[in-house]
């Protein structure tokens, strides 16, 4: 064993290199583990929104399960839908420990990453399915001004580095069982919907749009919906 020794006035004292190297040994693992601990705390923290972005709508319809029809609602069921659609938020430790690392919008792909084009038609006949609920967010109808679509007025949202303009947004979401989950999110511009327009850029025969998918835990607001389906027909 390596020793050295130091006089002082007092005597020689004698010190191992050994419990020096002991002692930064110990000052590092700790330093890391306080690292890891504050780390773990502040991704606990952070809570991803899914719907944030969208803005907040003028109002929910919603869709039960397999229904073809918006259901009828008041003030009060506006307030419910607007709780449920808060609560789909998720921990980031919580995603990183599922594996799940991508928490941004991102365009429904095909097999060979070709982004999958819905019609007018198609986002017409999006709605609930018998295992997701449907709400759609209705923001300020965007209106044709001068034979163009008045795109000041239209919400947006960045996905993919493609802005994309809406003023409904269909959401369907499934119950994620405590997990990180993914739900649908359909973005349109209603007045390009049923339309007989023959006008480029406003025709419902050329309108396309793509699906988005976005990482939720929708376990409470699966519930929450499911309640509020329940209650819409007693």
């Amino acid at each position: 064993m390596a020793k050295y020794t130091k006089k002082s006035e007092s005597g020689n004292v004698t010190v191992t290199n050994t419990h020096r190297k002991a002692n930064i040994a110990v000052i590092v693992v700790v330093s890391i583990t306080v690292l890891i601990l504050v780390a773990v705390a502040v991704l606990s923290a952070v809570r991803i929104d899914p719907t944030d972005k969208l803005g907040t709508p003028e109002r929910y319809d919603f869709y039960d399960l397999d229904s073809t029809r918006a259901t009828s609602t008041n003030k009060e069921t506006q307030s419910k839908l607007d709780i449920a659609m808060g609560d789909m938020r998720f921990s980031i430790m919580s995603a990183m420990l599922q594996w799940k690392w991508d928490y941004s919008y991102n365009f429904k792909r095909n097999a060979d990453g070709e982004k999958v084009k819905l019609s007018a038609v198609d986002v017409k006949n999006v709605t609930a399915t018998s295992t997701e609920y449907m709400v759609e967010f209705v923001y300020p109808r965007v209106d044709v001004i001068d034979d163009k679509l008045d795109y000041d007025s239209a919400q947006s949202i960045t996905v993919d580095g493609e802005k994309v303009y809406f003023d409904r947004v269909k959401v369907l979401i499934g119950n994620s069982n405590g997990e990180v989950g993914t739900i649908s999110l359909y973005p349109y511009l209603s007045a390009r919907i049923d339309n007989a327009s023959d006008i480029d850029g406003i025709a419902s025969d050329t309108y396309e749009i793509t699906g988005i998918n976005v990482r939720a835990n929708t376990t409470s607001a699966f519930a929450a919906l499911k309640d509020l389906a329940t209650e819409l027909k007693k």
